[in-house]
């Protein structure tokens, strides 16, 4: 078993190089890949597990709005994923901070038990509803014709929703979803659950974690072990994490 893990992230090369570690120190049993979302700077070439990401609709300010993808991100990575012959790929962001030594091991564990191939927080059905990004979405003809034409589905207009931060995944489904190519732009949070399911991949929640991973309360590092008493596995936004 392999696990490599994509930390994403835009910051400086201190903050890149204190991630990285903090990661390791948890766990070194993981490799890792930086996606580098953030302005070309000379130190990027000292870093051979470092992959540029130039993407623009990586780069949002409005994320929802302007429907911010990962499809770059998976895109640019999965060279170095094959090449090193993961078995999983972990998917976290910067802000994303892990509080427990065997992170990937829980993760492996629930993926076994739940017998799929991506794991997620905040996992919702979200076709006829009135959640916000659904919505926006499926008043496009081209967003449902798409998943009918890629779906293996008896069900073609299910559509998920699930944070894109903290998802866990198997490599053949990492790769399925990293070939598509849609012809309309689809948030991310609405594209990678609801690609991989339709592809015939089981997704599933992450038990018990979302309300510590809620991107609307941002949380501080100097409260980490509050949260770890409290059951947490990670803790997620700790945006001043790795800067002073």
């Amino acid at each position: 078993m392999k696990i490599v893990t994509i930390l994403l992230t835009h910051q400086s090369r201190e903050a890149v190089v204190k991630m990285r570690d903090y990661w390791r120190e948890l766990d070194p049993n993981q490799d890792f890949v930086i996606a580098y979302g953030g302005v070309k700077a000379d130190w990027q070439d000292d870093m051979p597990d470092l992959v540029r990401v130039n993407d623009p609709q990586l780069c949002t300010r409005d994320h929802p709005r302007e429907r911010q993808s990962y499809h770059g991100v998976f895109r640019a990575v999965l060279p170095l994923i094959n090449d090193r012959q993961a078995t999983h790929v972990h998917l976290a962001e910067f802000d994303e901070i892990p509080v427990v030594s065997n992170l990937n091991e829980r993760l492996i564990s629930l993926m076994e038990k739940e017998d799929c191939d991506v794991l997620g927080h905040r996992l919702y059905r979200v076709d006829d509803t009135t959640q916000p990004h659904a919505m926006d979405h499926l008043r496009e003809e081209n967003f449902l014709s798409y998943w009918k034409d890629i779906s293996c589905r008896a069900d073609q207009g299910i559509v998920l929703s699930m944070l894109g931060c903290g998802s866990f995944w198997t490599r053949e489904c990492f790769a399925a979803v990293a070939a598509l190519d849609p012809p309309v732009r689809i948030y991310l949070e609405l594209f990678l659950p609801t690609a991989a399911h339709h592809l015939g991949y089981r997704v599933r929640p992450i038990w018990n974690q979302d309300h510590f991973m809620a991107p609307e309360i941002v949380k501080q590092k100097e409260e980490l072990n509050h949260y770890r008493q409290q059951g947490a596995w990670r803790v997620h936004p700790v945006k001043q994490m790795w800067v002073e």
